[in-house]
């Protein structure tokens, strides 16, 4: 089982409400829009799930997204890249045996390239998706920032258990993307990460679907959602969103607190 599991917050989208939630009763307000990345410790290595955003985003949010920028009220600073954030706990990239990615999108994917020596795992189906995104996703993928050498790329098809011992399982959850994966991590409590499949830790309005350029397929989104619950319920585990605007108060934050 994992001895511990920290969720670290690693910068900020703001954008109106209307993108998360078209029905909301106040759709042009501004809403905060959490990053985050989380760390794994397994008797077997050291487990990123996502890995924050890219250090050249940090540096020059234009520079590397390019006209993308200026959609997503993006706020990143130095202490936020993830390596930064692992040296609070004393983990250093070289430590990371393994990196399971949820999607690769950029505000998931970017620090993949700070982390060399670790095996990179993710669904085929978001491997070739995001070598050939819709134009409505496109400008959401950075090329670079998944330029992963042969030798260190896992592509699963389905559910995949990490160790082969039920502590950390990936988990199909396609709708936001067509290779969108969730993940359970079991320890003494079970808990849950969502990441984009889901922005309500509760569950509870499964139905409330983001615009369409968050949502490939709203019945894959809804389904993936019904797929949440049952593990949510047959685990009694702990849902962490990534996006969860209530983090202040629904997530333990790292480094001065952990799940385990």
């Amino acid at each position: 089982m994992i001895k511990k599991l920290h969720a670290f917050p690693c910068g900020f989208e703001r954008f109106p409400n209307a993108l998360f939630d078209p029905f909301s009763p106040s759709p042009g307000a501004e809403r905060e829009i959490p990053y985050f990345f989380y760390l794994l410790e397994h008797p077997e290595g050291l487990v990123l799930f996502d890995t924050g955003v890219h250090p050249m985003l940090i540096a020059d949010i234009k520079a590397h997204l390019g006209p993308e920028a200026d959609n997503w009220g993006i706020e990143a600073k130095p202490a936020d890249d993830a390596r930064a954030k692992l040296a609070t706990l004393g983990v250093a990239p070289e430590d990371i045996s393994h990196v399971i990615m949820s999607h690769l999108h950029y505000d998931h994917s970017g620090g993949i390239t700070s982390f060399p020596g670790a095996q990179i795992w993710m669904q085929r189906a978001e491997w070739d998706f995001a070598h050939n995104p819709p134009v409505y996703q496109a400008g959401l993928y950075v090329r670079s920032e998944f330029e992963i050498p042969t030798a260190r790329l896992r592509l699963i098809e389905g559910e995949q258990d990490l160790f082969g011992d039920g502590a950390i399982t990936m988990i199909p959850t396609p709708g936001h993307t067509p290779g969108h994966q969730s993940l359970l991590a079991r320890g003494r409590h079970a808990v849950l990460l969502t990441a984009d499949a889901a922005y309500e830790p509760d569950l509870a309005d499964i139905a409330r679907l983001p615009a369409a350029a968050l949502c490939v397929s709203p019945d894959d989104m809804i389904a993936s959602r019904e797929t949440l619950r049952a593990l949510r319920d047959a685990h009694g585990a702990t849902v962490l969103c990534t996006h969860d605007i209530a983090f202040r108060t629904n997530i333990r934050l790292a480094p001065g607190a952990h799940y385990d």
